[in-house]
C-alpha cells in the first residue's frame, strides 16, 4: 500500500513486539510521540510473550486517541487469523493456550474477540513510503512482481535484494532476529535493506540465537536515521 508519510513531523517504525506489552510502553514513552507523527508497526505483536491483549489494546488505544499509527501483518497475526477459521473454536482455544500463547485474544467459546479480529485483519502487507518500504520479513526479488508473493512477504528470510527494483527505496524489515549491532551497522553504513529485529523476546539462553546480542525492542526514526531501543522488561 503506498501511502504520503512526508506530510507528517517524525516517521518512526517499531518491529516484532511479541506480546511485550510493557517493553512497547517505554519505548514509545521514550520517543515521545506526538499527535502529529507517524507510527509504524511491522508485525509479529502477538505470541511468545507474557500479553499479546495488551500490545493489542495498546495499538487500538493509540489509534482511537487518534494517533497516526499504521499496522503491518507478520506471519504470528496471518497463522493466528489462518488457524482460528481452521481449527475447532475449542481445540483452537487449548493451541492458543499451550503454543501461541495468545489465548488472552479469545473469548470462553475460543472465538477471537471481535475487537482484535477488527484490528488483525484490517493490518496491511506492506507500506511503500516515498522513500522507503516497509514490510514484516521481506520480498522474493526472484519473482517478476515481488509484491505479489504473500509468502514471503511474511516469512521470507536471507534474501537478496535489489534497489534497481524498489526505484531506489530502502526497505525496513523485521522477522529475523538481528544483533543490535549489524542493526546499528546497518544504519550507519547507510545500507539499502534495514533488519529492525534485535529479538526482544530471546533474553534467556536459546537453542539457535545468542541471547546476550538481543533481548531489545528496536525504534527507528526514518528522518534522522536514529535507533532508539528499550530492553525487555517483560520477561
Amino acid at each position: 500500500m503506498k501511502i504520503e508519510s512526508k506530510k507528517y513531523s517524525r516517521r518512526f517504525v517499531i518491529s516484532d513486539i511479541h506480546g511485550c506489552r510493557n517493553t512497547l510502553v517505554e519505548l514509545v514513552n521514550k520517543i515521545g510521540l506526538q499527535f502529529d507523527d507517524a507510527l509504524f508497526f511491522l508485525g509479529d505483536y502477538i505470541d511468545r510473550g507474557p500479553d499479546s491483549k495488551g500490545v493489542l489494546d495498546f495499538i487500538i488505544n493509540l489509534k482511537k486517541q487518534n494517533y497516526n499509527v499504521f499496522t503491518i501483518r507478520g506471519n504470528h497475526e496471518q497463522d493466528f487469523l489462518e488457524f482460528s477459521e481452521f481449527y475447532d473454536p475449542k481445540v483452537f482455544l487449548q493451541y492458543s493456550k499451550a503454543i501461541l500463547k495468545s489465548s488472552d485474544l479469545l473469548k470462553e467459546d475460543g472465538r477471537v474477540k471481535k475487537r482484535f479480529l477488527k484490528l488483525l485483519k484490517k493490518t496491511e502487507l506492506y507500506y511503500e513510503l516515498e522513500d522507503f518500504i516497509l514490510v514484516h520479513a521481506g520480498f522474493n526479488f526472484k519473482n517478476e512482481n515481488i509484491y505479489e508473493d504473500i509468502t514471503a512477504i511474511l516469512n521470507i528470510r536471507g534474501w537478496e535484494f535489489e534497489i534497481s527494483r524498489t526505484n531506489g527505496k530502502k526497505i525496513v524489515h523485521g522477522h529475523q532476529p538481528t544483533s543490535y549491532k549489524k542493526i546499528s551497522d546497518a544504519i550507519s553504513t547507510n545500507a539499502a535493506r534495514i533488519p529492525l529485529d534485535n529479538g526482544c523476546v530471546y533474553t534467556k539462553p536459546h537453542k539457535f540465537y545468542d541471547y546476550h546480542k538481543l533481548g531489545q525492542l528496536c525504534c527507528l526514526n526514518l528522518d534522522t536515521m536514529e535507533l532508539i531501543s528499550q530492553k525487555n522488561i517483560d520477561i
